[in-house]
């Protein structure tokens, strides 16, 4: 009778006891395998941060381990209802305290799976423009291109518009020159067009094109367009105009630019007027 209930209280309580402890064992060394697997696939992404992909991670196994761990409360026929109730209400609170941050990270999220920029595009987000250096849990990080550290929140980002230089690969310039109205228009055209066609920056195909775009009060408007790579963009901006001035100069085209002239005018005063008159007796008398 003692050896039956024995084996009863074993069966009753010991066997579940090792299942779930089993479970837990188990499972855990699962999570961590597939917390590890997710890790490096993140990694793999070009545009994604190495904290982003630790933190994503680490999410995926705790919440495996949550799991793992209700289900080892089951086989121990424990009511985990209210283990819910209560992970539950926490999370609706957590969410209400920090609802701001948690839009970022959903905003975060969106902007890894969607991919709008990467690591090393140069962008214009929330107002801020710069080179991507990392995309955090809850921000990007910029750095402009005087060495200034810009943090722009993933909400803000993601919630605004996004202008993206680099993606699309090679960019056009566009740039005005003017010239003045007695210049030669045609001459000037192959002068800016040739002087572009000789920066190596800039890109053979499509060609440099020139044209009148506007005539202003003092000078005829030509804009140059040329294409180059969007790593030489801001180089080529830079010093295309003097080679463009050199060019307007050796074909004898003028670039207006605004003269200042000062009149002086004569107050007549009785001082002066005596001074005059004495110029005029002396000059009589000498004749």
């Amino acid at each position: 009778m003692e050896l039956d209930n024995i084996v009863s209280y074993v069966t009753a309580f010991a066997v579940p006891v090792i299942i779930a402890l089993l479970i837990i064992v188990i499972g855990f060394h699962i999570a961590k395998k597939i917390a590890s697997a997710a890790e490096t696939a993140f990694n793999k992404a070009p545009n994604l941060d190495v904290s982003l992909s630790r933190f994503f991670a680490s999410l995926i196994k705790y919440l495996l381990m949550v799991v793992i761990f209700m289900a080892a409360l089951s086989v121990l026929h424990i009511d985990t209802t209210p283990i819910f109730g209560l992970i539950a209400a926490s999370g609706a609170a957590l969410a209400f305290v920090l609802q701001g941050a948690l839009g970022n990270v959903a905003a975060g999220v969106m902007l890894i799976l969607f991919r709008p920029y990467k690591v090393g595009d140069e962008v214009e987000i929330g107002g801020a423009r710069g080179k991507v250096r990392s995309i955090e849990l809850t921000a990007t990080r910029l750095s402009t291109t005087d060495n200034i550290d810009v943090i722009v929140a993933n909400g803000q980002a993601w919630g605004g518009v996004i202008k993206n230089y680099t993606s699309m690969g090679p960019r056009r310039l566009d740039k005005d020159f003017g010239i003045s109205y007695d210049g030669d228009i045609d001459k000037a055209i192959t002068a800016i067009s040739a002087a572009a066609a000789a920066n190596p920056r800039v890109h053979s195909v499509p060609a440099p094109w020139a044209k009148v775009v506007n005539l202003g009060d003092s000078s005829v408007d030509i804009q140059l367009r040329a294409w180059c790579d969007a790593a030489d963009y801001k180089a080529l901006s830079t010093e295309i105009s003097q080679p463009v001035k050199e060019a307007l100069d050796a074909a004898g085209i003028g670039i207006p630019y605004p003269h200042e002239v000062k009149i002086k005018q004569h107050v007549k005063s009785s001082k002066g007027r005596n001074s005059l008159a004495k110029f005029k007796a002396l000059k009589q008398k000498n004749a």
